[in-house]
């Protein structure tokens, strides 16, 4: 079975379609497409908050980016505290080296790391607050999968600081 197909079973789509950008506004905003899995995601879901933890921005048009809420371009900043910067690749310095997709209530935060064919892209975790393991993780899969993994608990562990989506087989969405 798929990724899209089991987020289907878990994860109830909303009856109200979200109106998307255009890919040309995309790639103008953006500088290149946005990963066709997490295009299906807004579209079929649109903004979105799963089980009141993890929030999933919009993608924006390019007249949108940094005037509301939505992907936009990020770099991460070295820590002064040596561990904090455990996972931490170079390329994520680099000024847009992150493009942040979500966030959620213990302050972790989830992006891509824009290199290559968009449908590459890795998902990569900053947790805010690791019980063990590094600061920064990446997954080298898209967020579809990732969501389902982590629903699943099929990852080599949470991924996230708190318990709210780790194998959580019943999962929430509202829209956001």
């Amino acid at each position: 079975m798929s990724s899209k197909a089991e987020l289907l079973q878990l994860l109830e789509p909303s009856a109200e379609k979200w109106p998307l950008p255009s890919r040309e506004e995309i790639v103008r905003g953006y500088g290149s497409a946005l990963p066709a899995d997490y295009m299906w995601l807004a579209e079929t879901y649109g903004p979105m908050e799963i089980s009141r933890y993890l929030s999933i921005f919009p993608p924006l048009a390019a007249s949108e980016i940094g005037t509301r809420s939505g992907v936009f371009p990020i770099s991460a900043e070295l820590s002064e505290f040596p561990e904090e910067n455990k996972g931490l690749e170079p390329a994520y310095l680099k000024p847009g080296g992150l493009l942040m997709w979500g966030f959620n209530q213990n302050d972790d935060v989830v992006f891509w790391s824009p290199v290559g064919d968009p449908d590459t892209w890795p998902v990569v975790i900053r947790r805010d607050l690791p019980r063990s393991g590094p600061n920064w993780t990446r997954y080298d899969f898209g967020i579809v999968e990732f969501l389902v993994r982590t629903f699943h608990g099929r990852l080599a562990g949470n991924p996230f600081s708190g318990g709210d989506l780790w194998n959580n087989r019943s999962p929430t969405v509202e829209r956001g």
